[in-house]
């Protein structure tokens, strides 16, 4: 039975991370949704995680930061809240080294939020 339920899992989290895989949606950004992004974050490569997927130490790298404090919050699949930071910066880009070696395997989203706004993006331990 634990197999059967630890097969069905798997092919689960598969499916999942396949679902995910497909490019994003381009979407045109209004003049006064770009006036109301405090992150100042206009492109996908404004925030890089490396190396991902990583064995659980990853960074988070974000530039053309705008805002002066961040909170950075990491999600696991379901949701849960397992990493909660308030970063400050001092510079327009702003590094973050994280450790998630005791975690499980698998999927977990990074999520930056300031005034209102947030961003996300995801990594994957293996």
């Amino acid at each position: 039975m634990k197999q059967f339920i630890l097969s069905a899992f798997t092919c689960l989290a598969v499916l999942v991370v396949q679902a995910q895989a497909k490019p994003p949606v381009q979407v045109q950004v209004t003049q006064q949704a770009e006036q109301n992004n405090p992150l100042g974050l206009q492109q996908e490569e404004d925030i890089a995680i490396y190396p991902n997927p990583s064995n659980g130490v990853f960074t988070i790298s974000v530039s053309n930061l705008e805002t002066r404090k961040v909170e950075l919050r990491i999600l696991n699949v379901i949701g849960n809240e397992i990493y909660r930071e308030t970063l400050t910066r001092t510079e327009p880009s702003l590094t973050k080294t994280i450790n998630l070696d005791r975690y499980a395997k698998g999927l977990y989203y990074i999520k930056l939020e300031a005034d209102n706004y947030s961003a996300v993006r995801r990594v994957v331990i293996k």
